[in-house]
Order: C-alpha cells, then structure tokens, then sequence
C-alpha cells in the first residue's frame, strides 16, 4: 500500500496571495503541521488575516523528524508552507499555542528562524513576535 504523502502546493485550503506592498505575517505553531491543521482555532486565524486586502498570512510549523515532502530543509530557515520564506522574513510572527509544552518550542523555532529569542537581543529589523 502506497503512503500517503503531503503537497503543500496541492494543499486544499492553502492561500496564496502575491504581491509586494502587504503586511506579511507568520502564523507559527509551535508544534507539528499535523498536529497545527488539527486546530480549528490556528485555521479561523489563518484565514480572518488572509481576508484582510493588505496582509499576506502564511504559516510555519515546528520542524518535525521528516521535513514535508517538498519542503526546503536548511538547519538555519524555517521556512513558511506557502512560500517558503523563511520565518525572518516577516513583518510580524504570531503564535498559536494550545499546549503548555509547546511554549518551550517558541525560542527553537525563533532561533531556527533567524531571530534572537530574547527581544533584547533582536536587531531594529526584527519582526514583532
């Protein structure tokens, strides 16, 4: 039996919005894609900021053992489902959290993102966390 295995680009329900000029935002969460697509919270976020005209709402998971099929596998991005863009990249990077376990992967996916963990350490040209 042949194993089902995930296409991003041939993922139902995906947005893709091209173009400049819009707010780009990380929906991250701080756990597995399988697990964050469970969450019918993490999907109504995704896509009340996707209708907003001028914001561009893509999202990052937590690196699971096995990269996506199709996913770019640089140590040093995480990289977004739908361009992967690498999480620094964004304007702004917002959480979603259901589990108190998963706070501890916020300064993992930070750092394997290309952003310093502790907001002292971040740079003018950081994203808002």
């Amino acid at each position: 039996m042949k194993k089902h295995q995930f296409r991003p680009a041939a993922e139902s329900g995906a947005i893709y919005k091209a173009g400049d000029g819009r707010l780009k935002i990380a929906l991250a969460f701080p756990n597995t894609y399988y697990v964050g697509m469970s969450n019918l919270g993490f999907q109504l976020v995704y896509r009340q900021l996707n209708r907003a005209a001028d914001v561009g709402c893509e999202r990052v998971f937590f690196p699971d053992k096995k990269p996506l099929p199709g996913q770019k596998t640089r140590r040093t991005s995480l990289p977004s489902v739908e361009s992967q863009l690498p999480l620094h990249s964004f304007s702004a990077v917002a959480f979603s959290v259901s589990f108190e376990l998963d706070y501890l992967n916020i300064p993992v996916m930070l750092s394997r993102g290309g952003i310093e963990p502790l907001q002292r350490e971040r740079g003018s040209g950081a994203p808002l966390i």
